[in-house]
Formats: structure tokens, sequence, C-alpha cells
């Protein structure tokens, strides 16, 4: 068995990381079949919780900041390719909302593991462990900064270690706080923490990825493939010319149906200064201007219908969907 003792660090940088997700599923499957356990003290949950809002808000703000710096310096520089940049750009602006939320439902993911882990109370060996490091200057108290609860982790982690079954049972330490934790190899612990890291069964990692890495070589490598094909969030341009095609779709299949109506004396065509209205007369201008849309929606696609119940039920869906993406309410199906 592993025991895997992540820092706070690497739980909220993992939580807002695009690129980390594969280091999530990695640790999902991992607990899933036994192979890993979390080990968090209250602590370090406490520190999650308090820090995670604030970490997915600030991520939000920095990508909206970053996306006006870059359409300023365009604006400003990209002269003649400008209006097409800056489409570009406008594109990714809309789907920031989207890049942002995902945040979200990654850090809801964090929950899990964090609830599926193993919770340890400080003890008062530790405590007074991390106090008699700050008398020493010893790391985590080498650096003119408050660490007490930097300390007081290290010392649980060091604590929970003693516990373990050294024949059969591994320790791994992972922090991303390496001016805290490292030595100037920040994939060393630092000289200080040595009566901690002096094992086989007791290790050091700055980084979530050497650690997953250490337990099975080949583990991450085989999820990274699949997440190289991880389909990206829709661009706005995209889902727009999808809506044309629905829209079109959706209004030639109306403008069947009434020429169906008129074939039948359903509906009657009247001339165009009549001022009768309703559903069973239309005028001959309108009727004219129809039938010359209906031309257009038959050479810019390949399948005009007619369509089946559930092809149409699908048609009709996907519209909605898209138009509630964009802002609309659900089932508007206005053409």
């Amino acid at each position: 068995m592993f025991y895997l003792f992540l820092d706070t660090c690497v739980f909220l940088d993992i939580s807002t990381k695009k690129n980390d997700l594969p280091l999530i599923y990695a640790l999902e499957e991992l607990v899933a079949s036994g192979v890993i356990k979390l080990v968090i003290p209250y602590l370090i949950v406490e520190e999650y919780e308090r820090n995670k809002e604030d970490v997915a808000n600030k991520t939000a703000k920095r990508l909206s900041q970053e996306f006006k710096q870059v359409k300023a310096v365009v604006s400003e520089f990209a002269n003649d390719k400008q209006a097409e940049i800056i489409e570009v750009l406008n594109d990714i602006n809309a789907r920031l909302p989207l890049l942002t939320d995902a945040s979200y439902v990654t850090i809801h993911r964090i929950d899990k593991l964090i609830e599926s882990a193993e919770k340890i109370t400080i003890t008062e060996r530790s405590k007074i462990a991390a106090v008699q490091r700050g008398l020493d200057k010893k790391a985590p108290f080498h650096i003119s900064k408050n660490s007490v609860a930097d300390a007081v982790i290290i010392e649980q982690f060091y604590e929970f270690s003693l516990s373990i079954d050294r024949d059969s049972e591994i320790c791994f330490f992972i922090t991303h706080n390496h001016n805290d934790f490292s030595s100037k190899d920040h994939r060393k612990p630092h000289p200080d923490f040595s009566n901690i890291f002096n094992d086989t069964n007791v290790f050091y990692f700055n980084n979530l990825a050497s650690a997953i890495n250490q337990i099975d070589e080949d583990y991450l490598a085989g999820i990274e493939f699949e997440y190289d094909y991880t389909e990206e969030t829709r661009g706005l341009r995209e889902i727009l010319d999808a809506m044309d095609e629905l829209v079109d779709k959706v209004w030639y299949n109306r403008h069947q149906n009434r020429m169906c109506g008129i074939e039948n004396g359903q509906i009657e065509i009247i001339p165009e200064d009549s001022q009768r209205y309703g559903n069973n007369v239309i005028h001959e201008h309108i009727l004219a201007g129809a039938m010359k849309a209906a031309q257009r929606v038959e050479n810019n696609y390949d399948d005009v219908g007619p369509w089946s119940d559930f092809e149409w039920g699908m048609i009709n869906g996907k519209l909605s969907a898209l138009r509630w993406v964009l802002g609309s309410e659900w089932d508007m199906l206005d053409t």
C-alpha cells in the first residue's frame, strides 16, 4: 500500500490547472483500485476549504484580464491581420465562462478525493515538535515567514510514517512549496528533514507526477494519451454555424408543411395587398420569398429531409440546447 500525503498547495494547484487533469484521474483510479490511500490532516482539509473558492475566482479573473491585455495589443499593433485576429479572440472570449466553470467541476472531483481520504488529527507531539523547529530555526523556519502550519504538517507526516508497516507499506510526502520544504535541488527535501526522509519507505516529491511515476512509470503515460484526444470546448463560431444550419432546417421543414397545406387546399394564396391574415392564408409575395429561401437551403445542405419523428426531435433538441448555452431559455425554437 502506498500512502500519499499531499500538501494543501498540491490540491489547490491541480484544482485549477487543465494540464493536471490526468493527475486527478490517476488519483481517482489508484484510490478506487486500492493501490494508494490519501492521508490528509484536518489542518490541510481546512486550508483547502478556506482557499479553493478564492483560487478558482482568481483563475477566472486572471484569464479575463490576460484576454483583455492580448486584445489591446492586437488592436494596436495587428495592422492588416487585426480583423482576423480579433474574431479569433472574440471566439475565445465567448468560451471563457465555460473554461472557468470547468474549474469548479475539477474542484468537485478534488472534494470527492478528500472525502475518500484517511483524515488524521494533529497530535500534541507534532505541535511540540513544530515549536521546537521554530526555536532551532530549522526548516521550514529557515526563511523569514510564519511557517507554523507547514512545520505541523511535516511533523504529522513524520509521525504517521513511523506507524506504517515497513515491510509492505510506503509513504510519500508531496508538496509544491519548495521554499519551505526543498533543498537547493527542489527534487530533494531540505537537509533539516533528513531524519524524516531517511528510509526506503519514506519519499519526498516536489510534484505529483513524479510520485505517480514512482508507483507505476507507465501509468500516467497511458492516461495522458487518452487526454490528448479529449474534446476541447467548442468555439463560438462553430456553435453559431451549427445553429444557423439547424435554424435553416427547422424553418425548411415548416415551409414544406406549409406547401403541403397549400396543395391540400388548407392554406389559401392571397394577393399582396390583401388585409387577411392567419394560419390558413399566405400572401403571394411572402410565398415567393419563402420559395427562394427554400431553394437556398436545398443548395446549401445535402440532407434537408424528410426526417423521421426521432430525427426531427433530435434537430429541434440540438437547436434548443445550443441556444440555451448562448443565453436563450429552453425550447426556444423560433425561426
